[in-house]
């Protein structure tokens, strides 16, 4: 029973830990919280380590675009570019460069980050972090299969956009994968103490 009631803790903890809203802003920063409301001039959150519960505000014309926890996104621009529907010589500097960084949120997803950096967590620790800390650094590469117009790949600012917003989410799925190892390990610790404890 000990055991069961360890195993649903871990996964609870972990489930809390990774249930927050993301806020993507036009420059390119990432606010994790948890999004309370979007009015018509801005979008307001919660921080997860305001104890208080206080709420903060960001200016929606500032917000590029939203990703819940449930792993619907919502893009708050004016214009949603998408590349199947718009030509790529129609759009300016700056907008290929933010479709560039919607394109890597819906295409790139970084899964061999996350169990690389998930095994040298569990089978090296604690010198798996190592492993794991080469894959967070390590720039993606552009595959072919992950972008939906590869005519795009010929402007840079869709290149940038792209190549900067996939290895923000690789560095995220390595930390992730990092901390998964971990928990995992912990458990098993604590399982087997446990059942040490009760001999």
């Amino acid at each position: 029973m000990k055991y069961v009631l360890v195993c649903f803790m871990l996964l609870f903890l972990l489930k809390g830990v990774n249930a927050q809203d993301t806020i993507f802003k036009q420059n390119g920063d990432e606010v994790i919280g948890r999004v309370l409301e979007i009015t018509l001039s801005e979008v307001i959150y919660q921080h997860p380590d305001s104890a208080e519960g206080r709420k903060w505000a960001i200016p929606k014309q500032e917000v590029f675009m939203i990703r819940f926890a449930n792993g619907t996104k919502e893009v708050l621009e004016q214009l949603n570019l998408s590349s199947e529907a718009v030509a790529a010589p129609t759009l300016t500097a700056e907008q290929l460069y933010l479709l560039g960084r919607e394109d890597a949120l819906k295409y790139y997803t970084g899964s061999n980050a996350f169990w690389g950096s998930f095994a040298f967590s569990l089978l090296l620790f604690p010198y798996g972090y190592i492993g794991s800390a080469a894959i967070a650094l390590t720039p993606p590469k552009i595959k072919t299969h992950s972008i939906p117009d590869l005519n795009l790949l010929a402007e840079p600012s869709y290149k940038t956009g792209y190549q900067e917003q996939a290895f923000k989410q690789k560095k995220r799925k390595a930390v992730a994968g990092a901390g998964a190892g971990t928990a995992v390990i912990v458990g098993t610790v604590i399982i087997i103490l446990s059942a040490l404890g009760a001999q």
